[in-house]
């Protein structure tokens, strides 16, 4: 009876279509093949980072099969308080949030909303009549009218916007006096965007910029909700995700790690971790971005990256079908007539995540097919099919792995596997 009892509030959950709140189960790591001695190099790597002074403290997850078999917590989470890092933390994500767009966006595809190659502007008639900038100055641009952007383009990062750090220097003015990122609504932002002209013709070349916040807009105008209602409806709560949210309630803030950073004389110190995610503790008013807006705990997106890796299902609940995670975890820049090293020589991009092969110039020893996606304040996610892993690394610091954490951690993760399964 008591073993009844205690399976019924899972069971309910299940048949409600969605998962209890829990982190993924615990796994031994010797017998999912890694080596317990080797892992320690894990342990060493990101223990040094902290002492050293460089990273005020992060944490480690390591999955194999559905089961954390290596999760530890280093330093602080604000060193100015001496609170220390937990698993519970809560983390600004930064561009993780993409990967979770993605898949919203995927989920509305699934249901035949749209075409990827609708144009945009058929949902968003902000986006209409856009221009492409060609020469001129930034007083007085050369324009040309521009290609439909169409909804592959945006999930592509090929569409032609740009953020105000990488923007060219004839747009990037422009970038800077819309302040994209302090607008209180979507519709105030699309109608910002959407003055400043694309960087080339859509689908002409990859360039990373805001194209998911304007996902993010077209998801709250297809299911009639505001964007974190619809995420949640649809990724989070079924996956078993309550942390993670653009807007974190005040009984939860005092989970929130500093982002840090180094002051003049080389010491760390608590920054500001930027207005694109001033809305999660209530500091401003701002929209939800796609780009980069989430607050998260690495349980709760080790649930998610499980859900990737199990090809759209986790615990019996599925988000997407296997096909539609193949096909979001393909090559998608095959026909752009720029290439792009944004991913490194090896890398690529998929729909919402980076795609890596195994050969020359990949910065680790990692499978070809492995996905996944980093953030601004240095968090990393890896999603390996053929090994059948998922191992991430979060701190919180700028500017993005400035000490090189992400490939060492990657190393070091991937020489700890002593029963692999890539060819």
């Amino acid at each position: 009876m008591r073993l009844h009892l205690l399976a019924a509030p899972l069971l309910i959950a299940t048949l409600a279509g969605r998962l209890p709140a829990a982190p993924l189960p615990a796994g031994d790591a010797a017998a999912a093949g890694f080596s317990p001695e080797r892992l320690e190099r894990v342990h060493r790597l990101v223990q040094g980072y902290v002492d050293d002074g460089k990273y005020a403290g992060a944490i480690t997850l390591i999955a194999r099969d559905g089961r954390i078999v290596d999760a530890r917590a280093y330093g602080w989470r604000d060193t100015a308080k001496k609170l220390p890092m937990e698993r519970d933390t809560l983390f600004y994500i930064f561009s993780l949030t993409k990967m979770t767009i993605a898949v919203t966006t995927l989920t509305l595809w699934e249901e035949g909303r749209f075409n990827l190659d609708d144009p945009v502007a058929t949902y968003l008639p902000e986006f209409k009549s856009m221009k492409v900038i060609t020469g001129g100055t930034a007083e007085n641009p050369e324009l040309v009218d521009a290609r439909p952007i169409t909804i592959r383009h945006l999930l592509t990062h090929t569409a032609g916007f740009a953020y105000d750090w990488n923007a060219a220097p004839l747009l990037k003015p422009s970038y800077e006096k819309a302040d994209l990122f302090g607008i209180a609504t979507m519709p105030e932002f699309a109608q910002a965007l959407a003055k400043i002209p694309l960087h080339h013709q859509p689908g002409d070349a990859f360039l990373y910029g805001a194209s998911y916040d304007v996902l993010g807009y077209l998801i709250e105008k297809l299911t009639g909700q505001p964007l974190e209602t619809a995420m949640r409806e649809r990724v989070f709560a079924p996956l078993g995700m309550p942390d993670t949210s653009f807007v974190v309630p005040p009984e939860k803030r005092s989970r929130l790690a500093k982002v840090h950073r180094h002051a003049a004389d080389g010491h760390l110190e608590p920054t500001a971790p930027g207005t694109i995610v001033l809305a999660a503790t209530g500091e401003r008013t701002v929209f939800p971005s796609g780009s980069g807006g989430l607050v998260s705990t690495i349980d709760d997106f080790a649930r998610f990256a499980q859900m990737l890796l199990n090809r759209g299902e986790l615990g019996g609940v599925r988000i997407l079908s296997p096909k539609t995670v193949a096909f979001m975890t393909t090559d998608h820049l095959t026909q752009i007539k720029t290439p792009t090293l944004f991913m490194g020589p090896a890398g690529t991009y998929g729909l919402g995540v980076g795609v890596w092969g195994a050969g020359g110039g990949s910065d680790s020893p990692g499978s070809a097919g492995r996905f996944g996606w980093t953030g601004a304040a240095t968090t990393y996610c890896n999603i390996d099919p053929q090994e059948g892993t998922v191992a991430m690394v979060f701190a919180q610091h700028f500017p993005y792995d400035e000490h090189g954490l992400f490939p060492r951690f990657s190393t070091a993760f991937y020489q700890s596997i002593l029963k692999t399964r890539a060819p």
